[in-house]
């Protein structure tokens, strides 16, 4: 079983390599998702983080600014999840918050006119809502999945700590 953990884990870290468009990427998805993955804060909060910082490291690099405000969409989405009880409302506010504070460190850093920096962020954050939707929809149905196959209502990652504990 952690075998399948791990592999889910390097499945999601490795979507950033395989030459999909940076804004198509289920790392959103897993933020948002997460909360009905594990009962576990701490895998809630850093697990996403985590990813994205490691998986960073390998990755043309992204101005520190820019990055931390990245990691902290990263790291307050699943409390948006949470708290909003709703998968689709916890997108759309994330998704909202990316669009104004990863776009707002973009406009600190390049200058310019902040109102045209939104605007240009249209094309790419309309894509991001798109895949994280997809994504979305896809751990959805794989919970769903999983719950029928293992005729449990353990959440994902939560099953793999018990059982080893």
């Amino acid at each position: 079983m952690l075998k399948n953990l791990a592999l889910f884990i390097i499945f999601i870290a490795a979507s950033r390599f395989v030459g999909l468009p940076p804004n198509f990427s289920p790392l959103i998805a897993l933020a948002v998702f997460i909360p009905r993955l594990s009962d576990n804060l701490s895998i809630q909060h850093l697990l996403p983080v985590s990813i994205v910082a490691i998986t960073n490291l390998f990755l043309e690099p992204v101005n520190m600014i820019i990055l931390i405000s990245i990691l902290s969409v990263f790291l307050i989405t699943p409390a948006i999840t949470r708290y909003s009880n709703n998968l689709f409302f916890g997108t759309v506010n994330t998704l909202l918050i990316w669009h104004f504070f990863v776009n707002g460190a973009v406009w600190i850093t390049s200058g310019g006119s902040i109102i045209e920096t939104y605007i240009a962020a249209w094309p790419f954050d309309f894509k991001l809502a798109i895949s994280t939707g997809l994504y979305v929809l896809l751990f959805y149905y794989a919970e769903r999945l999983w719950k029928n196959i293992s005729k449990s209502n353990m959440k994902f990652f939560d099953s793999f700590r018990n059982k080893n504990e």
